[in-house]
């Protein structure tokens, strides 16, 4: 499954920047929208300097993408400065725009640094595996594992009983990383984090109110995405994704998430924005 997951990742090229990109879940009811998100990072770097790595990525969700369909991934070269390239990408299906997306990448640079403080949580050694609390509650979908597959491992710190949700407040903190190694290449692991940065955001702002996607009283979608990508990280090794909601207002949610590694260093910060209305 990693495999899989790893060649989904790799495009292929269809033109001049243009690219085409497979399903994870060909038979899921949706693409989902980290896919897109990462196979976009993809295509933008496939036309940058190697030397130039992403630093952050702004987004935003325009329509449902159908799994049964390739992605098609359009590049635009906004600009190649003396030490930063800017893309624009735009993902369509049929013609029609799935979602646009604005990267910036940053040839080596040094300043002063600051971040703040990992939390002090539990390590995920001896912490179940979404995988194991699916198929052990019995609601393990295999068309659509996203957490519960064998190519990630997510493991919650405080695990939710989705089944039975009860108001609750963040933060959310899950360890994640791939299942096996990856290749020593950081343009797949950036590129990887951008798959994982879309794994838990809105739950922090469904559950402060016991809600769960499949409320069948609300509208939920992805909105817009932002990721900020701090220093070189690997996604095979555990990060320490903590999401905390900001906002819910207007029929949307906004959270925030950060990664840390084990030892502490904040490599990434997400933000993600929702709708959540009733209907």
């Amino acid at each position: 499954m990693l495999d899989q997951l790893i060649d989904v990742l790799a495009l292929t090229p269809s033109g001049e920047d243009r690219f085409v990109g497979q399903n994870m879940h060909p038979n899921g009811f949706r693409v989902y929208g980290g896919q897109v998100l990462a196979q976009a990072v993809s295509a933008a770097q496939l036309t940058v300097e190697p030397d130039r790595a992403i630093h952050s990525q702004h987004a935003y969700f325009l329509r449902e993408g159908d799994t049964s369909r390739p992605m098609i991934y359009e590049v635009e070269r906004a600009r190649d400065g003396g030490s930063f390239s800017s893309r624009r990408v735009v993902a369509r299906q049929d013609d029609a725009p799935v979602l646009v997306s604005s990267m910036s990448f940053q040839s080596p640079s040094r300043g002063d640094e600051f971040q703040p403080e990992m939390p002090q949580v539990p390590g995920p050694q001896g912490l179940p595996s979404e995988r194991e609390l699916a198929i052990a509650g019995g609601f393990f979908d295999k068309d659509f594992m996203i957490t519960t597959g064998e190519d990630l491992d997510v493991r919650c710190v405080d695990p939710i009983d989705w089944a039975n949700p009860r108001p609750r407040r963040s933060p959310l903190q899950a360890w994640v990383k791939t299942a096996g190694k990856l290749p020593d290449n950081q343009l797949l692991h950036r590129a990887m984090l951008a798959y994982y940065s879309d794994l838990i955001l809105l739950d922090a702002c469904l559950i402060l109110n016991g809600r769960t996607y499949n409320a069948k009283d609300m509208q939920i979608a992805s909105l817009d995405h932002a990721l900020w990508y701090h220093e070189d990280f690997r996604a095979d090794q555990w990060l320490l994704h903590t999401v905390e909601a900001e906002s819910v207002s207007g029929g949307r949610g906004l959270a925030r998430g950060r990664f840390y590694t084990r030892e502490g260093r904040l490599v990434a910060t997400a933000m993600q924005q929702g709708l959540m209305r009733f209907r």
